[in-house]
């Protein structure tokens, strides 16, 4: 009997040294968070955890058991957790999580857990099948790398260790494109609506299908969107949607924290807004923390027009995806856990990428999963007892951005390079060239 299709592969298609070894690599280095935080002790059987595995499963749990008991369900912490633990999404959204009240949380936590792994699994075959479709058949080691890459990057682990729901909105995503992709714009729209509706940053992926003027998928999102806002009204009241909107959509700008240039032992955020702090507040030490925001959105304004310019070809269509999805992510204050949403399309872009920049983006993937929080590298440089200057360097490096911020925007320089047709290696040699001739004519 023959074999079903996805399973007719070889061993190795084609050989992808560089994207096995940034797959390796992410792996590798997502295990070692894994390690790290769920600290196993293989030799008796045992681990430890820590005090906030599951955190975000029991902020849901505790919002919900709140909100059955008709008591307000915003601002308020599990008593176990810190003040941080408060819930975040519109009204409706808790009743997602109403039967985790009459179960302990730890089976929650678990439940949670084994429906992120198989929206992963779901990610990693739709990725592989895209890449089958529009590229090559990929062999078995592709496959198991992708999957590997999905379900133990450094991302994905705080979305398994925190018990969070951001493989499920991978999967979202996922499913949006596609099904843009595919001439399938009602269900585009409905699957980015409900991720919008669950953590309503996706929403800022609408620029895509303003730039698709697919008004069908727009429609589609508007509706789930607003839907879910009347059924929060209707289910509990005005009051918890005015709260949303008046007091938790404003506290999660936080922009006053960000004044003065956001310190690099702060909380792990990847964002535009973190370096423009230091800009800004660097230039113009009294301004106001209003002009953060409108600032990142211009910044952000500015890659979509830069990285939209051919929508025509597949790659693309798949660097333009990829710089809307940086942008959605980066231009609010959002945690490293959202990368996960890089996954469709810059796993693809690694097989179909034809023409300049694509080593450049592969280095700057690699970068971007070297995920490490910016005060421990501080404070690492500062005890390695390197050259003064060298530590003031590298203090002022990690505390102006983010690890995985410099790699994504390596990527970008690349998207842009092959967007324009600019090879990165003679546009570099190019530059150097005029700055050795300049440091000449000042030595001479």
């Amino acid at each position: 009997m023959a074999l079903p299709d996805p399973l007719h592969r070889p061993l190795v298609a084609r050989s992808k040294r560089t994207v096995w070894a940034v797959m390796a690599f992410a792996i590798l280095w997502g295990a070692a968070a894994y390690d790290r935080n769920f600290n196993p002790e293989w030799a008796e059987w045992a681990w430890n955890p820590g005090g906030n595995l599951g955190a975000n499963v029991r902020t849901y749990r505790y919002a919900a058991k709140l909100a059955r008991e008709g008591q307000s369900f915003y601002g308020v912490a599990p008593p176990e957790l810190g003040e941080w633990a408060v819930y975040l999404y519109p009204p409706i959204t808790v009743t997602a999580y109403y039967p985790f009240t009459g179960i302990d949380w730890q089976i929650g936590y678990w439940i949670v857990v084994a429906l992120n792994v198989l929206a992963g699994l779901a990610v990693a075959a739709a990725i592989v099948r895209f890449v089958d479709r529009t590229a090559y058949r990929l062999g078995w080691l592709d496959v198991g790398l992708i999957t590997g890459l999905v379900l133990v990057s450094p991302f994905t682990f705080g979305t398994i260790y925190y018990g969070n729901i951001n493989l499920l909105v991978a999967l979202a995503f996922v499913v949006g494109f596609l099904a843009l992709e595919r001439d399938r714009p009602g269900v585009a729209g409905a699957a980015f609506g409900l991720a919008a509706l669950f953590k309503l940053f996706p929403a800022l992926v609408g620029a895509w299908l303003l730039k698709r003027r697919s008004w069908r998928a727009v429609a589609s999102a508007t509706a789930v969107g607003i839907g879910g806002i009347l059924a929060g009204v209707v289910a509990y009241g005005t009051g918890p949607t005015v709260t949303f909107f008046s007091e938790v959509v404003f506290d999660r700008a936080e922009t006053a924290a960000f004044v003065g240039g956001y310190p690099a032992d702060a909380t792990f955020y990847v964002t535009l807004q973190r370096p423009l702090s230091h800009v800004v507040w660097g230039l113009f030490p009294n301004a106001p923390p209003e002009v953060l925001t409108p600032l990142a959105a211009l910044v952000g304004a500015g890659i979509l027009l830069a990285l939209y310019a051919d929508v025509e070809t597949l790659q693309g269509r798949l660097i333009a995806v990829f710089a809307t999805l940086v942008v959605t992510v980066t231009l609010v204050p959002a945690l490293q856990w959202y990368l996960v949403l890089f996954f469709f399309p810059m796993i693809p872009l690694w097989y179909v990428w034809e023409g300049p920049g694509r080593r450049l983006f592969l280095a700057g993937s690699a970068v971007m999963f070297a995920n490490e929080y910016p005060g421990s590298l501080v404070e690492a440089v500062r005890e390695f007892g390197l050259p003064h200057l060298l530590e003031v360097l590298l203090v002022d490096v990690f505390t102006f951005a983010t690890v995985p911020l410099y790699g994504i925007a390596i990527m970008l320089l690349a998207c842009a390079a092959a967007t324009y047709g600019v090879q990165p290696r003679r546009a570099l040699g190019r530059v150097g060239g005029r700055v050795g001739a300049t440091l000449r004519n000042i030595g001479g």
